[in-house]
């Protein structure tokens, strides 16, 4: 399994990618602990209690953990907090993305179940005192990669799953069953097996869901139309091609004679257009040709009009302009509005005002103006002349096209009288082609599900022997089973030995047990008195069987959990060359907090977070 991404939602949340070496560095009460928990978490380990923000103050909603496991399946795990038996399981896609028609909604033990499988373990039962027997859980796993802060040092394993399933925890039994789960000591090829015969029973899965779905779709879209029921009788593929092209070809035949039919009845409608139509279409462009010239007449007419009433209103401004100047002692000219006493000849001066008149021009300018009012009287008269004249030839017009409508709808209908055998028959011919058209496209829709589905069907019985013959494989990889695997036992001693010798500064007797249990100078680690060797020894057991994995195909989980190593009674110089140790990782991901206080003992290049009393994991 390979962690990428955790992530917690709520008022206070968090989000943090994973790489190959992870540390989490924090002073106190920062949530350096919360943050293993919160994996442990996401994998379906019960934590009895989180620190207040999520237990109590409810500042958090879930936890989601993204990860790719031995499958090659890519999850992501979301679980509410602080307490859930459920689990959502959310395949992933290429970018990341929620395949969401997939989502699964699992308890504890399903989940348990579904992570085993796709790494690799299976689901066996294991034996524990007085013929008890115990489900192989995936939380036990993580007791063998996880050291954390509640276990004590003597114990191998860390203690997991919370208080209600310490009575499994503990049993020496179930621990035997997790080494051997990881060192894969039933067969590496045994598990090989199951993941390939896992993945194909998910796509056998996955192919019936589609032949399923296709059914179900074909019976509502086909299936529920009687006037289809014969053509999806038609099950052999090549008389649903004919029967195709038959319809085809039919179409083709009943177009050209649709065409013929419109011709036809487009050429007998046209009669009325070389008798009747033209002769009255011919009166009345004649009658608007009329209106447009008497519309030309009526705007000279009125543009005339509108000149002669100009000029009339400029000969009363003068004649009046006049009276006023002569008449009435003024000083200022009523038109220029400038003094009359001053030099005449200014430019600023109308003409009424510089310019004298004797009485014969007044009376002269008098008459013009008579015969200007008598031309204006004769303009006017005219253009109401001509308003009625528009008038009338508007009203032929009107009366000129009604009449043409009605002489048009008394042919139409006696048209339609000769015509209605010819339309009848393109009405049944449109709906012949409808008709056909309908079957074709029903046809080609069966003729695509019937391949579909022989194709699935194909792809069906290829799973199906390929599922056969892995099974044969798989069984007879079970029947010989064995447990004497000294190679990779011997190799997992020597690697546990130099690490704890190196961890501790100094040459001890290491081995294990026959029930994996370390022995330290011929001691039990259990009756070790020395803290600081029981902390050296339990982290040795862990890394050991990190590192063997590069060396030996074991089936281990891929990573590792330290929670504050350096916290167990281990001195700066035994701590610096465990993380020296550490960092010797080719394959699988390292997840370790510790101190801030020592920040100069890590590798600055893995520091992932660093946590203080203003800026704690949760923000």
């Amino acid at each position: 399994m390979i962690l990428k991404k955790i992530v917690v939602k709520g008022k206070k949340s968090l989000s943090v990618n994973f790489g190959k070496i992870n540390y989490i560095l924090g002073e106190n009460a920062t949530g350096k602990t919360t943050f293993i928990k919160l994996i442990l978490y996401s994998l379906g380990t019960n934590i009895d209690s989180f620190i207040d923000e999520i237990d109590k103050e409810n500042m958090t909603e879930h936890v989601e953990l993204d990860v790719e496991l031995k499958s090659g399946s890519v999850y992501r795990f979301i679980r509410k907090l602080p307490r859930s038996e459920t689990i959502l399981v959310v395949p992933l896609n290429e970018l990341n993305e929620m395949i969401e028609e997939n989502v699964q909604i699992m308890n504890l033990e399903e989940f348990s179940d579904m992570l085993l499988i796709e790494e690799g373990y299976g689901t066996e039962e294991i034996p524990y005192g007085n013929n008890h027997k115990a489900n192989m859980r995936y939380y036990f796993m993580l007791r063998a990669v996880t050291a954390d802060q509640d276990t004590p040092a003597y114990k191998i394993l860390a203690d997991l799953g919370g208080s209600i399933r310490n009575y499994i925890n503990n049993q020496t039994l179930i621990k035997k069953a997790i080494i051997e789960a990881l060192l894969g000591k039933e067969n590496t090829e045994v598990q090989k097996a199951r993941l390939k015969l896992q993945k194909l029973f998910k796509e056998r899965s996955s192919l019936l869901s589609k032949i399923q779905i296709m059914g179900e779709v074909s019976s509502s879209n086909i299936l529920s139309k009687e006037e289809f029921s014969e053509i999806l009788k038609l099950r052999n593929k090549s008389k649903i091609v004919e029967k195709i092209e038959e319809i085809k070809n039919e179409k083709n035949r009943l177009s050209v004679e649709q065409s013929k039919y419109i011709s036809k009845l487009e050429t007998s409608n046209s009669k009325f257009d070389d008798k009747v139509n033209l002769e009255l279409a011919r009166k009345i462009a004649k009658i608007r040709q009329s209106i447009n010239e008497l519309i030309l007449q009526r705007d000279d007419i009125t543009s005339v009009s509108q000149t002669i009433s100009s000029e009339i209103e400029k000969l009363k401004k003068m004649i009046v302009a006049r009276q006023v100047i002569t008449l009435i002692p003024v000083e200022v000219c009523p038109v220029c509005l400038q003094k009359i006493n001053v030099l005449q000849s200014s430019d600023e001066h109308c003409n009424y005002c510089k310019n004298e008149m004797n009485n014969n021009d007044l009376e002269r300018i008098s008459q013009y103006k008579r015969m200007l009012e008598e031309s204006l009287y004769e303009a006017n008269k005219v253009r109401t002349e001509l308003l009625n004249q528009i008038k009338e030839e508007e009203k032929n017009r009107k009366s000129m096209e009604n009449r043409m409508e009605k002489i048009k709808e008394k042919f139409i209908n006696e048209q339609k009288k000769k015509n209605n055998p010819i339309e009848n028959l393109i009405i049944s011919i449109k709906q012949r082609v409808e008709r056909l058209t309908k079957d074709e496209h029903m046809l080609e829709v069966h003729l695509g599900y019937l391949t579909a589905v022989d194709e699935l069907k194909l792809e069906k019985s290829r799973l199906e022997f390929e599922i056969n013959t892995h099974k044969d494989e798989l069984e007879q990889l079970e029947k010989n089973i064995y447990y004497s695997d000294v190679d990779k036992l011997d190799l997992w001693k020597k690697i546990f030995s130099e690490e704890l010798n190196y961890v501790f500064g100094t040459e001890m007797d290491v081995t294990l047990d026959s029930e994996y249990t370390p022995i330290i100078d011929e001691v039990n680690i259990r009756n070790i008195s020395s803290a600081s060797s029981k902390v050296a020894t339990r982290l040795s057991y862990i890394t050991s069987l990190f590192h063997l994995q590069e060396k030996a195909n074991i089936n281990h989980l891929g990573f590792i959990l330290l929670d504050s190593p350096k916290d167990k009674d281990l001195d700066v110089d035994k701590y610096g060359r465990f993380l020296k140790n550490l960092e010797r990782v080719d394959t699988g991901q390292v997840i370790l907090t510790g101190s801030i206080l020592e920040m100069d003992l890590y590798n600055k290049d893995h520091i992932i977070m660093t946590l203080f009393p203003d800026r704690k994991l949760l923000q």
